[in-house]
């Protein structure tokens, strides 16, 4: 615990001497790791010899040793100094500082290839949606048609539904009305032939 509190100030101390500043504990912590690196590096390096700052300078970038802005700015350092004693190196080719890593190039594409994987996982889904949809859109026509369907056929029918029920209750209340009103008439006359048989 003591540890991680003195790492913390540590970091905190170089946020706070204006160096760099990092976004996280993790990326501040390399930082003072790398510084440390560099410390021993420097205790240990002899500047008037170009040709092993040149090999210092090719294995660091070979072997990806600095990660982070405090050892992208030793290692341009490094470069500035070779490019200061080009004549003592002879023709040797210095080789650039990979900027990708120095911008969070494995960072950006990492969040690149998680954004191309949300975008097809997005695109899968519209196209499922849409095939949903356009099925739910054939079951409604069909239902609509039998609805419509079911609609004509109530309304030629001749027994009382919602539709007709009240035409169809006039109609047969219109027919009792005449069968009732031809019994009324063939009783009266079966009347009036029995009184004048009588």
């Amino acid at each position: 615990m003591a540890e991680e509190e003195s790492k913390e100030e540590k970091v905190i101390g170089r946020i706070e001497q204006g160096f760099f500043s990092y976004r996280n504990v993790e990326e501040a912590e390399q930082a003072v790791t790398e510084a440390e690196r560099i410390s021993r590096l420097e205790k240990q390096l002899d500047y008037n010899k170009p040709t092993l700052v040149m090999a210092l300078y090719r294995k660091a970038l070979e072997d990806g040793v600095f990660h982070t802005a405090e050892g992208y700015a030793y290692l341009l350092s490094l470069r500035q100094y070779l490019e200061e004693h080009k004549e003592q190196l002879g023709e040797a080719e210095l080789p650039g500082l990979p900027v990708e890593k120095l911008l969070g190039g494995a960072e950006a594409e990492a969040k690149r290839r998680q954004l191309e994987e949300m975008l097809k996982n997005a695109e899968q889904k519209l196209r499922r949606v849409k095939q949903k949809l356009s099925s739910l859109r054939i079951v409604l026509l069909f239902l609509l048609a039998a609805l419509i369907a079911m609609l004509v056929i109530a309304g030629m029918s001749d027994s009382p539904n919602i539709l007709n029920y009240e035409r169809v209750l006039q109609d047969r209340y219109a027919s009792w009305e005449e069968e009732l009103k031809e019994r009324e008439e063939a009783v009266r006359e079966e009347e009036l032939q029995l009184k004048r048989e009588q």
